[in-house]
Order: C-alpha cells, then sequence, then structure tokens
C-alpha cells in the first residue's frame, strides 16, 4: 500500500496520513459499531459481512488502475486515501469482530495455539502466492501490476467469508449492554479506564506499542532509496513479513497457552523495539539485500497487536468484550494523530530521529509490561471483576 502511495506522491506528509487512517479506521467505527456488535445475537454473521465487505476498496481500486492503464491522474491520491480509510474502518470492526467471536468459542488456555497454527498456515499461502503471483507481477512492464494485486486481494476477502459459514456458534440470549447516544460510547471508554487499572495499563502498553506502526510506510521508503533496490525487492520484504509474523505467533502463541498473555506480551513489546533500530543500521552500514531483515522483525506487530485483544478478553466477563475492546482500539488510536507530523520530520530531518525516538517510546511500553496483571493470577475473572461489570451496567443503561 505505502508503494502504491508512492506511485501518486513522494510527500511524507501525505505518506504520513496512512498509519493515521489506517488506526483511526480501526478504532472509531469500531467504538460506534461496538453496541450493535453487542446486541447481536449471533456474531459470525457480523464476521462474514466485514470480511466480505473488506474486499470492496480493493475490487474498486483495482479497477480503476486498469481503466487508468496504470497511468493515474495526480488527485488519484486522496481517493486511494478514502479507499484506504474506509477499508480500515471495515478492518476495525472486523478485528473486534473476530476476537468477540474468538471469546465466545474458544477457551482461553488455546487461544495462543490459534494464534499460531493461523500464522503459520496463513503464512503458507501467503509466501507461495507471492512466489507464484506477487514475483510475476512486479516484473511486468505493463503498468497494471497494482491492479492485478488489489483486485486479487479483494476477491480472496470476498471468498474467505464464506469460511464463517462453517462456524458452530449458539444464539446469544438477548443484548445485555445497549447504548443509543454516540456520545455514550465515549462515557462509557471513561468509566471503563477509571473502573478497572488492569484496562487502563493495557491501554497504556498499547499506546506506546502502536508508534512503531506509524513507522510502516517509512520503511518501504528507507528501504527503496537504498543503493541496488528495485520493484521486485517488495515481494522479499512481504515474504520476510509473514514468516516474522509466522515465527512470533508460534513462540508468544506457546508462551501464551502455558505461562499467561503477560508474559508474551513481554517478549513481544521487547522485540518492537529492534525493527527501527535495524532499519537504521542497514540503511547506513549495509546492502540492500539485508533490508528484508527489518520486515522479518516488523512481522512481530500484527502478532502483538492481536496478543494485547486477547489479554483484553481475559480481563471481563464476556457481554463486555466489544466494549472493552473497542476501549483499547480507540486509545490505541490517540498516538496516530502524530503520524503526519512523524511523515513531515522525516522529509525534512531525515530517518534517523524518528526511528530512534519510536524505538525509546516502544521500550517504555515493554517496561510496562513488567507493571501489568496477568488475569489468570486473579481469583477468578468471575468473582474479581464482579463489581466492575455491576458498575458499568448500571453505568451503560443510564
Amino acid at each position: 500500500m505505502p508503494a502504491f502511495l508512492s506511485t501518486l506522491t513522494d510527500s511524507g506528509f501525505i505518506r504520513g496520513m496512512l498509519p493515521l487512517l489506517n488506526r483511526a479506521g480501526q478504532s472509531m467505527a469500531p467504538l460506534i459499531l461496538s453496541d450493535g456488535l453487542a446486541r447481536a445475537t449471533k456474531k459470525s454473521a457480523w464476521l462474514s459481512r466485514t470480511t466480505f465487505l473488506m474486499g470492496m476498496p480493493f475490487v474498486v481500486l483495482g479497477m480503476a488502475v486498469w481503466v487508468c492503464g496504470g497511468k493515474m491522474p495526480s488527485w488519484f491520491s486522496w481517493a486511494y486515501l478514502g479507499a484506504y480509510a474506509l477499508f480500515f474502518c471495515l478492518h476495525g470492526v472486523n478485528e473486534t469482530t473476530f476476537s468477540t467471536v474468538q471469546g465466545k468459542l474458544i477457551p482461553v488456555n488455546r487461544r495462543g495455539l490459534l494464534t499460531g497454527v493461523a500464522s503459520v498456515v496463513g503464512t503458507f499461502f501467503a509466501v507461495t502466492l507471492a512466489l507464484w503471483l506477487l514475483r510475476r507481477w512486479l516484473n511486468e512492464a505493463d503498468g497494471l501490476t497494482y491492479a492485478k494485486i488489489f483486485l486479487f486481494v479483494g476477491t480472496t476477502m470476498m471468498i474467505s467469508s464464506c469460511a464463517v459459514w462453517f462456524l458452530r456458534e449458539q444464539p446469544d440470549a438477548g443484548p445485555t449492554v445497549v447504548i443509543t447516544r454516540r456520545r455514550d460510547h465515549f462515557q462509557s471508554i471513561v468509566q471503563r479506564l477509571r473502573l478497572d487499572p488492569a484496562l487502563r495499563r493495557v491501554c497504556l502498553i498499547a499506546a506506546c506499542f502502536v508508534f512503531s506502526q506509524i513507522l510502516f510506510p517509512h520503511y518501504q521508503d528507507l528501504g527503496m532509496k537504498m543503493p541496488g533496490s528495485a520493484p521486485v525487492l517488495l515481494m522479499s520484504w512481504v515474504i520476510a513479513q509473514h514468516v516474522g509474523a509466522a515465527v512470533f505467533s508460534s513462540i508468544s502463541g506457546r508462551i501464551a497457552d502455558a505461562f499467561g498473555t503477560r508474559a508474551s506480551l513481554r517478549l513481544l513489546t521487547s522485540f518492537s523495539m529492534i525493527a527501527p533500530i535495524l532499519a537504521l543500521i542497514t540503511a547506513r552500514w549495509g546492502k540492500v539485500d539485508w533490508f528484508a531483515a527489518t520486515f522479518f522483525w516488523i512481522g512481530v506487530v500484527p502478532v502483538t497487536y492481536r496478543m494485547l485483544m486477547n489479554h483484553t478478553l481475559e480481563l471481563i466477563h464476556r457481554e463486555h468484550h466489544p466494549g472493552y475492546l473497542s476501549t483499547l482500539t480507540f486509545c490505541m488510536a490517540v498516538p496516530f494523530f502524530l503520524s503526519p507530523l512523524v511523515g513531515g520530520l522525516v522529509s525534512w530531518f531525515g530517518y534517523t530521529v524518528p526511528f530512534l525516538v519510536v524505538a525509546v517510546i516502544t521500550g517504555v511500553g515493554a517496561w510496562q509490561t513488567w507493571l501489568m496483571a496477568e488475569p489468570r493470577h486473579r481469583e477468578s475473572t468471575s468473582t474479581t471483576s464482579t463489581s466492575i461489570v455491576r458498575e458499568l451496567s448500571a453505568t451503560e443503561s443510564a
């Protein structure tokens, strides 16, 4: 996605809009729609719909690039940002729905295994398809490379929505949490954070961690400016990132099932500091072929995001999962308002200072994991969170 935007504009400020739109969409949409998700008796229906709809922005983008023959007008960068924002609004609702379904159907001590297996299987297919299709498309000179990529991704997402039909989910008895006014969503966030110190801690860790995602578009830009770079290297970077995600998922999943999500988060957040430092070292003293190692370590980001959501699921009763997850994603969105500023700093002063600052901030988040509570070490979630649930329910129904 950042590579295609770079073909439309070289503005670091516009490139810096990508992480902002990414996280804002993933945070605000679930927050606004969490009430509807909580009222739905079958959460998997939401999962199927949002998975299908996620493919639509890619299909529209692919068709536009195909019709224009790859020669896009200057204003298309803004249309592209709009489609990008829409996709991540849908993606945010999809992620929240997926976690809610997981919290309903998968026992807590099996979620790490699920994450690891899903990542390994997904990585196998992603790497296979990248070697088979992406290498060919990136080497073609017909100007339709991104049209083919977007159309393939969008169509695959639409088809994958059918997998949800095979879930065996029993309908819920009925809604237990109802919020009718949009301002109540924000009041509920404040109330949850005020009442639950464990949620406050994980939201603080998440807010520090997401700074690593702000650098996403700048990694590709830095790598493509190294001597000997070529578009085909994007394929090796995609593969490295998927392999990294599979490795970190397998390791952290086993740790989470055996010792709890806190132990897994301690490892993952510490690893998140490596990518920006490694990128700077490789760009200055290494070769462009070595830059794939940076993307291997970037693979820790989606795994950490998933583990943060798994940890949040353990903090509260199931009927409050949508609200807690939307609170987490909202807190993760706040730092992304600095994303355009980071992009501007990269354009004006280079990569070194922004990358090092982000490494320090993620390090603070890693330190905070040593101060967080492990939900499985509580007396029991059903006992210790009773007062929180009672106060939340009273507030949200008032």
